[in-house]
C-alpha cells in the first residue's frame, strides 16, 4: 500500500510553502520558524523509516543524525531529566548570549508573550544549529534540509491533489521584543524554573499555531493544502501541549494552581476531542500497511463534510486561545525589568576587566 507516499507529498509541500513564504514576514522569524522547522525535521525522519522499509531507499538520507535529535524535541516533557535538560539549557543560552545582560529575549504579540529564544536553544541544542542566531549557517542547513525533501519527492513521485494558496498578508509589522537578564527572571527554586522553562516551550508551539492560523488561507468549504497542514500540525502541538501539561501538574503540583482554569480546560479536552486529536497526531508515523492522515482526512470529510472546519474551530476557541492567555498571564512577562543602556555598558565593562584580570 502506497498511501503513505501521498501523506509524505502533502506534508512537504503544506509545510515548506510556509517556511519559504512565511521567512518574509517579520514576526515568522520569532518562534514559528523554529517550530515548523523542527516538523520538517519529523517528516524527513518519519519518511527515512517509512522508505526504507518499504525499500524505496537502502541507505539513510543525508543529515539523519542531526534531523534524528531535532526531530525527537517534538516532546518538551522531558520525565526525569528536566533539571538536567534545564541547567544545560541555560549554559548553553549564556554561551551565545552571555550572562552578564540581558540575554533572554521574549516575544510579545499585543499583550500576550508569545515566544522566546529560550525554544531554539532546546530544539538545536547537540546540533551544528546550536548557535542559532548564527544565521548564515542556520540558512545554510535550510538549504540542505531543502534538498533532503526535494530527493524525497522525488522518490515517492507523487502529485498534488489539492490547491494551494498564498499566504495571507500580515496582521501586524512584528512582536515586539523584550529582553531580560536570566538572573532576574529565574529564582534560586530550580523546580519553580523548569516549571516555567516548560511553560515557555508549550507558549512556542501555541504561538506558532495561532500563526498558521492568522495566514493560511484554509477558510474554504472544500479541502485545500492550506487547511490539510494547518489541521495536520496543529492537531501534533496540540496532543504534545496537552499531554506536557498533564505531566507538569503530577510534577509540580505546587505551582499547577497558579494556572488560570488548567483544571477546566484538561477536563474538557479529555471529555470532547483527546481521543480524536491524539489519533491524528500518531499518524505523524506513515504507514505503509494502513492509513495514513490524507486518506483518513478524506474518509472524516466524506462522512461528513464539516468535520476538518469543527475540529479546527474547536481546537483554538477552547484550547490553544485559552492555555496561551494563561501561560502568558502566570509568566507575566511586562512585571520584569530590561536593563538600561548605561546598565548594560557598565555589566559589560566590569565583565571585561574582571576577565583581563583573570587573563
Amino acid at each position: 500500500m502506497n498511501s503513505y507516499k501521498m501523506t509524505i507529498n502533502h506534508d512537504i509541500q503544506g509545510l515548506f510553502k510556509i517556511i519559504l513564504k512565511g521567512n518574509s514576514y517579520p514576526s515568522f522569524n520569532y518562534g514559528p520558524i523554529f517550530s515548523l522547522f523542527r516538523d520538517i525535521c519529523i517528516i524527513i525522519y518519519e519518511s527515512n523509516k517509512v522508505l526504507k522499509k518499504d525499500g524505496a531507499i537502502t541507505d539513510n538520507l543525508s543529515l539523519i543524525n542531526n534531523i534524528t535529535e531535532i526531530r525527537h524535541k517534538v516532546k518538551t516533557n522531558q520525565g526525569m531529566k528536566n533539571k538536567d535538560i534545564f541547567h544545560n539549557l541555560l549554559e548553553g543560552h549564556r554561551s551565545i548570549f552571555g550572562n552578564d545582560i540581558d540575554n533572554i529575549g521574549f516575544y510579545i504579540d499585543g499583550q500576550v508573550l508569545a515566544s522566546s529564544t529560550l525554544f531554539p536553544s532546546f530544539v538545536f541544542a547537540g546540533t551544528p544549529l546550536q548557535n542559532f542566531s548564527d544565521k548564515e549557517n542556520f540558512m545554510s542547513i535550510v538549504t540542505k534540509i531543502g534538498k533532503i525533501t526535494s530527493e524525497i519527492n522525488q522518490i515517492i513521485n507523487e502529485s498534488i491533489l489539492l490547491t494551494s494558496n498564498p499566504l495571507l498578508p500580515p496582521q501586524q509589522e512584528s512582536y515586539i521584543l523584550k529582553d531580560v537578564w536570566d538572573q532576574r527572571f529565574f529564582t534560586k527554586e530550580v523546580t519553580y524554573n523548569v516549571f516555567i522553562t516548560r511553560l515557555l516551550l508549550i507558549q512556542n508551539e501555541l504561538t506558532t499555531c495561532v500563526w498558521l492560523k492568522h495566514h493560511l488561507d484554509y477558510d474554504s468549504p472544500d479541502l485545500n493544502l492550506d487547511k490539510y497542514i494547518l489541521l495536520r500540525l496543529i492537531s501534533i502541538k496540540l496532543h504534545e501541549t496537552m499531554r506536557n501539561l498533564l505531566d507538569i501538574k503530577q510534577r509540580f503540583k505546587e505551582y499547577w494552581n497558579s494556572l488560570e482554569n488548567m483544571d477546566f480546560t484538561i477536563d474538557f479536552y479529555k471529555n470532547t476531542i483527546e481521543d480524536e486529536v491524539k489519533t491524528l497526531r500518531d499518524m505523524l508515523h506513515y504507514n505503509n500497511d494502513g492509513v495514513n492522515f490524507f486518506d483518513y482526512l478524506q474518509q472524516k470529510i466524506k462522512g461528513d463534510s464539516r468535520y476538518s472546519d469543527i475540529l479546527i474551530d474547536t481546537m483554538f476557541d477552547n484550547f490553544i486561545y485559552t492555555i496561551r492567555e494563561s501561560i502568558s498571564n502566570k509568566i507575566d512577562i511586562h512585571s520584569y525589568d530590561s536593563m538600561s543602556d548605561t546598565e548594560k555598558i557598565s555589566r559589560r565593562i566590569q565583565s571585561l576587566a574582571q576577565n583581563n584580570v583573570q587573563y
